[in-house]
């Protein structure tokens, strides 16, 4: 098992990897992004390509290829093992279930049902007999077979049990059907189950790996279930944080540092085949704020065509405040009402094209919006309704300039003191401006946060480590393995006349990849003054650090002598406390 471990690491360069999840910059000889892990406005994430690792300075998330798959896509080792194994084209012939002794693991099951699923569907659609009226309409909708074939569309028959006996005969049971979301229990007989999916038009939906994860049915004929249905929640599927179309559209998403967000499938498929691949929807649900983080991640300009009818606009509105509200520069691209993106690609792309130059700013549109509903002159009511709804989406904006620009066009338009505006902005729930804030990290990870940076300088920069044993207690360390790593530093640092740090990760191999993920950030610093004055506010952290937990620990103890009216020890305690701080 090992051996495929490190054959998978040595096929998958991290980079890669992480790329299609996040925009890196290069830094030197690394990488640098913003954390995925904790919201953050200065990157500290960082990635090395030399050592395939990568580490947040943040939050303090760090690992390989492994952790960074499992963090994102909340898997367990296993599952994350599979998915980088097909990926990197390494058979598993160890990797059996039994070496875990437990039974095959939900996630994985959901995965395979998943791919057996879109392979089953997809089959019928493009060869069965039964699928030539769903043909048909794909091609009068002008969806080619490479559409067809790149999007794994299929169709699920007008049948209650098709799939289901299809999946038991690949020896899942009833119950993984039913949790996979592909089945419904009957409400007539205890254990029985049908087919979700029937008579419907099926659109895969993958992760941004690629993995197929859930699915959205277009029904074929009418029906009271609904156009459309999607998958359940399940162990691998959250319509919150899946967006269809991002495992295609996220590499020219980086290139073009903007995305489109549609309402639907088809809308998205259209637009990729027109050669617009920057293109995403959200899997069945409104736009929300986990769906903006990964987007947040390969770009910050996102441009919405959603369609103009009453729906649209409404839905338009709310996507674009929590954009905002998420540091997003947003546009809006509009069609002529009634048309969207699939019918206005359909019937005149040139009409499509100039719809894209011409899209608007977001304000802009919300001025020209409200404004054109208000007939004849402004009255006292109609400035004070006017000004209460564009403040509430000026507030949004976490750009100050352009907030300034925003409130001065309103301001003209009302015929109204911009001061008078500004005073109306600030009275607006404060909640509403501090969502764009990043939440601090909590004391601890800020502890260790710290002490990472400090063991990772004495790590690089051993001119550093004399002083470092002199003056620090090893003891107050909090994290644990930065004391392992600083203990054995020592023992290595009293042994040897000159630090050399590939032969200390020899010395200690089982503790070689922390040592990469510690000194990664600071390979290429050589500003000394830089440097000096970073670790002593470290040590000066460290000594704070404990000076604080030897007075926490005296005050409790002469609270509890002063209780007792104990005056003798009270005395002693005082003498004691002042000797641990001066003598510390």
């Amino acid at each position: 098992m090992a051996d495929e471990i490190e054959e998978i690491k040595r096929r998958i360069n991290i980079v890669d990897l992480i790329s299609s999840y996040l925009t890196l910059k290069k830094a030197g000889s690394n990488y640098k992004a913003l954390c995925p892990f904790h919201q953050e406005k200065t990157p500290s994430f960082m990635v090395s390509s030399e050592k395939q690792i990568f580490k947040c300075f943040g939050c303090g998330k760090s690992g390989s290829i492994f952790d960074f798959l499992m963090e994102m896509e909340n898997l367990e080792f296993p599952e994350a093992l599979r998915i980088l194994a097909e990926r990197a084209g390494v058979q598993l012939k160890t990797f059996e279930r039994k070496e875990y002794k437990i039974e095959k693991d939900q996630k994985t099951k959901v995965y395979e049902i998943n791919r057996l699923s879109a392979r089953f569907f997809h089959k019928i659609l493009i060869g069965k007999p039964k699928a030539e009226f769903v043909r048909d309409y794909l091609a009068q909708r002008k969806i080619s077979d490479k559409s067809i074939k790149e999007f794994m569309l299929g169709f699920a028959p007008d049948s209650y049990d098709l799939l289901s006996n299809f999946l038991v005969s690949r020896g899942y049971g009833k119950l993984d059907i039913h949790q996979s979301g592909f089945s419904i229990a009957s409400e007539k007989k205890e254990g029985e189950y049908y087919d979700r999916f029937r008579d419907r038009l099926m659109f895969p939906i993958s992760d941004a790996l690629g993995n197929i994860v859930g699915f959205s049915g277009r029904a074929m004929h009418k029906t009271e279930a609904g156009k459309y249905i999607n998958s359940p929640d399940t162990p691998i599927f959250l319509k919150s944080r899946v967006l269809y179309g991002l495992d295609k559209a996220k590499q020219v998403i980086k290139e073009k540092k903007r995305v489109i967000v549609v309402e639907g499938q088809m809308d998205v498929i259209s637009v990729h085949q027109a050669g617009f691949l920057n293109v995403v929807a959200s899997s069945g649900t409104a736009l929300t704020k986990a769906h903006l983080e990964i987007l947040g991640r390969f770009t910050k300009n996102l441009s919405f065509c959603f369609d103009q009818d009453e729906a649209g606009e409404e839905a338009t509105k709310r996507a674009i405040d929590l954009a905002h509200q998420e540091g997003f520069d947003v546009k809006i691209i509009l069609l002529p009402s009634g048309n969207d993106p699939d019918d206005c690609l359909r019937e005149n792309r040139v009409l499509w094209e100039e719809c894209l130059k011409e899209q608007k700013g977001a304000i802009d549109y919300y001025f020209e919006n409200i404004f054109a509903k208000k007939k004849g002159p402004l009255e006292a009511a109609d400035k004070r309704e006017i000004a209460k709804e564009l403040l509430a989406t000026i507030k949004n904006l976490s750009d100050k300039i352009a907030q300034s620009h925003y409130i001065k066009k309103l301001a003209e338009k009302l015929e109204t003191p911009e001061r008078f505006l500004y005073e109306a902005l600030d009275k607006i729930d404060k909640k509403q401006s501090e969502r764009n804030q990043a939440p601090a990290l909590p004391a601890k990870s800020m502890i260790e946060n710290f002490e990472d940076r400090l063991i990772g300088l004495i790590l690089s920069k051993p001119e550093f480590q004399a002083d470092f044993f002199k003056r620090v207690d090893l003891e107050n360390l909090e994290n644990p393995r930065n004391k392992e790593i600083a203990e054995k530093l020592k023992i290595y640092y009293n042994k040897v006349a000159v630090f050399n740090l590939n032969s200390f990760k020899k010395k200690f191999p089982d503790i070689a990849m922390q040592i990469d993920l510690l000194v990664l950030q600071y390979e290429k610093i050589t500003d000394q003054e830089l440097l000096k004055a970073e670790y002593e506010e470290y040590v000066r952290r460290i000594t704070t650090s404990k000076t604080e937990k030897i007075k926490k620990l005296y005050e409790e103890k002469i609270k509890e002598a002063e209780k007792s009216e104990d005056k003798d020890r009270v005395k002693k305690l005082i003498k004691d406390f002042q000797k641990a701080i001066i003598g510390k």
